[in-house]
């Protein structure tokens, strides 16, 4: 049986860390549950605080911790839950985990965060130049802090064997399911899942909500955006769009890419890619309609370019986030 420490962050949602330890339970406890017999257990799993006293959380629930950091040997797996949605703050709070992390992790210690948990992970140095995930829309912050991550945002787990990292909020349910299965095996993950009622997946594409890249200081390129974004429908060129705002072609791309950090053609394409999962998720508009009205001619570029961005189908995706009871196609 794995010894596991879940850290208990100061201030975060409570069910952040209350939810990522029962569900932990109970898909460690569901294969005796099918058999119907008592059988070994995955986890030996440990609320731990960084003092022996009640952890207040950010919704009034307070967290009850079964010991201090200081008085735990150490465990072969830590799991640290996600902070709260104030980074800043939480982070400041918080900060302490991180030599209990580092520390923990060099006497041997697997280390699994959630969510953005992994700041902590990274506050430790145990992340410079290696793979990570954190939730999409911290993405950018933890690369601003420690440029020297590996980032894979659109990821939901991400193992690099000591390190695991998962993505959003409540994706500490898939974290569970990753760890019932690395050390349990993929028949007692598919029960785990079955009984908790999730499906594992593997990307946090489905989830991402583009940002358009405004917080620039460019003025063309602001123009530029705001012509993209009122004829999504129309065909665009670089070439034509530059010549439209006095701009070569040259010159428009690279201000593009240093303002926005990605280039016109690829901007167009995420742009449009953001509109038809809006149109998929709130009319019935059929896949080839919401194709044009997004500028796509060709069916087979639209599918590649929407799962790319998107991570599903057209279809899948609509199945997953539409509304209920509308046409379908």
């Amino acid at each position: 049986m794995l010894s596991v420490v879940v850290t208990a962050p100061v201030g975060a949602a409570s069910i952040g860390t209350a939810g990522l330890i029962d569900a932990l339970r109970k898909a460690d406890e569901s294969w005796g549950l099918a058999a119907g017999e008592a059988t070994p257990r995955l986890f030996d799993t440990q609320l731990v605080g960084l003092d022996e006293g009640p952890v207040p959380c950010r919704d009034g629930v307070e967290l009850h911790p079964g010991a201090a950091a200081g008085d735990v040997a150490t465990p072969d797996l830590v799991i640290v839950p996600g902070l709260d949605d104030d980074l800043a703050d939480s982070f400041v709070q918080n900060r302490r985990w991180a030599s209990w992390i580092a520390q923990w992790h060099e006497a041997g210690a697997r280390i699994a965060s959630s969510c953005t948990g992994a700041f902590l992970v990274a506050d430790a140095g145990l992340l410079d130049g290696r793979p990570v995930t954190t939730h999409w829309l911290f993405a950018d912050e933890l690369r601003r802090r420690y440029p020297k991550v590996v980032l894979s945002m659109d990821q939901m787990i991400v193992d690099d064997g000591d390190i695991i990292s998962s993505g959003g909020a409540t994706a500490f349910l898939n974290l569970v399911l990753y760890l019932v299965e690395r050390f349990g095996g993929p028949d007692r993950a598919n029960l785990a899942g079955k009984v908790l009622l999730v499906d594992g997946r593997d990307s946090q594409l489905p989830y991402v909500a583009f940002s358009h890249e405004r917080s620039h200081d460019d003025g063309i390129v602001h123009q530029v955006q705001q012509h993209i974004d009122m004829h999504l429908d129309q065909p665009m060129l670089v070439g034509e769009l530059a010549s439209r705002f006095g701009l070569g072609s040259r010159t428009l791309s690279r201000r593009f890419v240093a303002a926005t950090g990605q280039s016109p053609q690829a901007y167009l394409q995420r742009v449009r890619i953001q509109q038809a999962k809006r149109i998929l998720e709130t009319t019935g508009d059929s896949v080839d309609e919401v194709r044009a009205r997004v500028g796509y001619h060709d069916a087979t570029a639209f599918r590649r370019a929407f799962k790319e961005v998107a991570g599903l189908t057209p279809s899948d995706y609509r199945n997953i986030y539409g509304l209920r009871g509308v046409r379908r196609m």
